[in-house]
């Protein structure tokens, strides 16, 4: 089987002649080109970084070790950035825009008339050094509730573009050396958009108690601009497309994932199963409380999943908790390829129980969480092929169903 065939059957729950192996190296990538003249391995592409370590390419969204034009991130501080690899693009129409770039800063001003809007992000050669790989806000273009206004303005001006052929180029770049996810939104629903990226954490959960309701209007006047990423998701080739990203016990807390973000998971999954694709989410962080919740979201693989010892549970739980028709996609947590972490022998033991737990480890596509960090054993991950090979084909016990 191919990397891509193996993939796609994990997710259905079907056979496969091992279990798929597709760990995250663009990250790592980045960091070595900052840390180094950018040579050797840390070169060569997203896809020809897995074909030198034998494992399947991971290319969830985009290959962002690829170069992209600054203007690209001209709207990064609403959450949304431009990617020669996504299936659209989102424009700003009818409002004037100034945009700078110098040495990192990303200065962006909107003029809407109910006031500017202006954002602020920056990017230095130390993040890059780390494996991140998006700017942060130095400054949030919501400072509180008298923003919304402007703000909304802004999202009724925004314009998504289909690009199916940005998206085709990605997926032939990565061909069969893996499964090529179409992005959508970091943020699972407007709101959790708010939370992700367009305010600040402390002044979100402020404003979410105390100006809920105009916080959900300013939602509304978002929800177009969601309707027009999700058709345009949904009309390029892809197999399975990414919605929804960083979902954590504190940050998005039970009750507010609940109401604010399975409502849009369950509703994008059956819009998703309709146009005859799959949904992936990126569950990575403490899923305690949260857990419970996935089955009811209606998504097919949760990607980037983290297990103990940097969360609450094992792999094996997290794979009971989500029922046997929905796929994981992570469970080497990071820490354990780390020599200041765990050394050899802790390597080793939480490799050996890792594997035991995994009973017929149908609806599994090994990788690390989130990613494999800088200052990875390489050597640790090039074992973790021994581990699967001893395992062998993985033959499903039944055809599961969604439950």
């Amino acid at each position: 089987m191919t990397h891509r065939e193996r993939m796609l059957a994990a997710i259905r729950g079907e056979p496969t002649d091992q279990i798929p192996w597709a760990p995250r190296m663009d990250l790592w990538a980045i960091a070595h080109r900052a840390r180094t003249d950018g040579d050797g391995l840390a070169a060569l592409s997203t896809p020809q970084i897995a074909d030198e370590l034998g494992v399947a390419c991971h290319a969830v969204r985009a290959d962002y070790t690829q170069k992209r034009e600054p203007m690209d991130l001209a709207l990064r501080g609403l959450g949304i950035d431009n990617h020669p690899d996504y299936p659209f693009r989102v424009e700003l129409c009818d409002l004037p825009l100034e945009f700078q770039y110098d040495d990192g800063l990303y200065q962006t001003l909107i003029r809407t008339p109910g006031g500017d809007v202006s954002m602020r992000l920056l990017m230095t050669s130390a993040m890059a050094a780390e494996g991140i790989s998006l700017p942060f806000a130095q400054k949030y273009p919501i400072c509180g509730p008298e923003d919304f206004e402007r703000v909304a303005l802004v999202f009724d001006h925004l314009q998504v573009i289909p690009t199916p052929e940005q998206y085709a180029s990605f997926r032939e770049r990565v061909g069969e050396r893996g499964l090529a996810v179409a992005s959508g939104p970091l943020g699972a629903s407007p709101i959790h958009l708010l939370l992700h990226d367009v305010m600040a954490m402390e002044e979100f959960y402020v404003c979410y108690a105390d100006d809920r309701a105009a916080m959900q209007a300013l939602a509304r006047r978002m929800e177009p601009l969601y309707e027009a990423m999700l058709s345009a998701v949904l009309d390029c080739e892809a197999e399975v497309i990414f919605w929804g990203a960083n979902y954590d016990r504190d940050t998005t807390w039970p009750p507010f994932f609940e109401q604010e973000i399975v409502p849009w998971l369950k509703r994008i999954g059956e819009r998703t199963r309709a146009a005859g694709k799959l949904l992936l989410t990126h569950t990575d962080g403490e899923n305690q409380g949260l857990l419970d919740l996935y089955p009811t979201c209606g998504f097919d693989v949760a990607e980037s999943v983290c297990p103990e010892p940097m969360s609450s549970f094992t792999l094996a739980q997290i794979r009971q908790g989500l029922g046997p028709a929905r796929t994981v996609w992570g469970g080497v947590p990071c820490v354990v390829l780390l020599d200041d972490v765990t050394d050899e022998r802790g390597f080793e033991q939480h490799m050996d129980r890792l594997f035991a737990e995994l009973g017929a480890a149908d609806h599994l596509i090994l990788g690390v969480s989130d990613n494999v960090p800088p200052d990875v054993n390489m050597s640790r991950l090039h074992r973790i092929k021994d581990w699967i090979e001893a395992f062998g084909p993985v033959s499903p016990p039944t055809a599961s169903k969604r439950t």
